[in-house]
């Protein structure tokens, strides 16, 4: 047994009697006993999480979403699981017969009982709870689709730590998808003259049509301090943009998301230099680049401008800067595949307190905890209130500002994710709801402020607009 087996051993047999100690002083209550409850397994002796769903219709697929608290520090390792109680085609029949859909949580340690923060029915929240008591927290998600179809076969299970795919209802697999290496590199066509304006389609190319806001099936998650690591196809709506006013030494600028085959999405500020916005030929996007100091990657389409389209209200010494977005539109269309996705546009109301506590995804290539990175990593963030808002930013934003406040939990976007997109998941797909406009600057440390919120720029109300430019 390795040395780090032996210490997560060890781990685990001392909480496991920590918490035998916590079970026995206080059993918890279930904030919502009629969907949640917490059982002792005949079989194992171990506390269980039993979760009923009435509300699933037959022939939809229903995404379970469970948030779980526990007051003390666990490995990432160490997430639990969730499965069906019956097997999927006695689950289905109890659906169909009006009967509730049954799971089983597999807490992390057999007797520490996590708190239930939220469970969510397709991104509905149908249980609200609480936060678990302690000083140092670990919170988890575990998640579960079920395809109600009868004639699908698919079922699928993912813990926050351990992101898999299923194919029945015990074994846990780790998928990879691996790709032939193309015939020509990204760098290849980055290295030829401008005026030949090279695009190289990347293996397993499809069509310049393809389903918004869809990801890869092949990536796997892995947990940075702040933020998590981006793997390849997780986010492949995200576009680095360089500065090529030196050709041969491109220089990071900002992200950029992809919203058609021919058009990308970013902050104005990034496109703006000195006095006015930069010419298109200084502009170059990488869609399906992963390694932003390596243009060697085989999925990476080298994606020149033709014309950048600011908004026309975009005032860069403004302090407001409310109309922070501007369109690139490139001369070739892209080649949709796993690794170039467009994202699905806005398509729900404008209202903002729609929105307000619903969790977003935002990813880039900016600067993290450890420094400059030349690989994606994510954060998850939560929409605020426009009061909540300016409470932690010291300031006041108009009613009718066309910005909203995120709240990173202790992460941040930095130097460098400028212009990226912040999705929200609704089913199966995401949505782009804000583009990163900016952040606050720590005056003691000079690096950014992971307690103040940033700030985006609202996409629910530009979206007469980008009709307009994007045609």
């Amino acid at each position: 047994m390795s040395l780090g087996s032996r210490v997560l051993h060890l781990f685990v047999i001392i909480s496991y009697f920590i918490g035998a100690t916590i079970v026995s002083a206080r059993f918890l209550q279930s904030p919502c006993p009629e969907v949640f409850t917490y059982h002792l397994d005949p079989q194992t002796r171990n506390y269980i999480g039993r979760i009923k769903v009435y509300d699933i219709n037959p022939g939809e697929v229903a995404k379970l979403s469970v948030d779980l608290s526990i007051g003390m520090q666990l490995p990432p390792k160490l997430v639990g699981s969730i499965a069906l109680v019956k097997s999927r085609q006695a689950t289905i029949e109890d659906i169909i017969n009006g009967r509730p859909a049954q799971y089983r949580v597999n807490f992390p340690l057999p007797n520490l009982l996590p708190t239930v923060l939220s469970i969510a029915l397709n991104d509905e929240i149908i249980c609200r709870g609480y936060r678990a008591a302690g000083r140092v927290l670990t919170a988890i998600n575990l998640e579960h689709t079920l395809y109600t179809q009868l004639h699908s076969q698919k079922l699928s299970q993912k813990g926050k730590a351990l992101p898999i795919e299923e194919d029945s209802d015990t074994d846990l697999i780790t998928r990879f998808q691996e790709h032939e290496v193309p015939s020509q590199s990204a760098a290849d066509a980055f290295a030829r003259p401008i005026s030949e304006r090279a695009s190289v389609a990347p293996p397993h190319a499809t069509s310049t049509k393809m389903t918004c806001g869809r990801q890869s099936s092949a990536f796997l998650k892995q947990y940075t301090l702040h933020g998590e690591l981006v793997k390849k196809g997780q986010f492949p709506w995200n576009v680095p943009l360089f500065d090529l006013i030196q050709h041969h030494n491109p220089k990071y600028m900002c992200g950029s998301t992809i919203i058609t085959s021919k058009h990308l999405l970013t902050a104005a500020h990034c496109v703006y230099d000195i006095d006015d916005f930069m010419a298109p030929e200084r502009l170059l996007a990488i869609p399906g680049m992963y390694n932003i100091d390596n243009f060697f990657e085989e999925n990476a389409q080298i994606a020149y401008v033709e014309a950048v389209f600011p908004h026309n209200e975009y005032v860069h010494e403004d302090d407001l800067n409310d109309a922070d977005l501007a369109v690139l539109l490139l001369k070739k269309e892209l080649i949709f595949n796993d690794h170039v996705v467009p994202i699905c546009l806005w398509q729900g109301e404008n209202d903002l307190r729609r929105i307000i506590g619903q969790e977003g995804y935002l990813a880039g290539w900016g600067v993290t905890e450890k420094g400059v990175t030349t690989v994606p990593t994510y954060i998850k963030t939560t929409i605020v209130s426009r009061r909540q808002c300016n409470l932690n930013l010291e300031r006041v934003y108009p009613g009718n500002a066309r910005i909203f406040c995120g709240d990173g939990m202790g992460s941040s976007p930095c130097n460098g994710d400028s212009g990226s997109g912040l999705v929200l998941k609704r089913g199966n797909q995401y949505y782009l709801r804000g583009i990163v406009s900016r952040g606050l600057v720590d005056p003691r440390t000079l690096k950014c402020d992971v307690t103040k919120y940033t700030v985006y720029t609202d996409i629910a109300l530009f979206r007469f607009w980008l009709k307009r430019v994007i045609g």
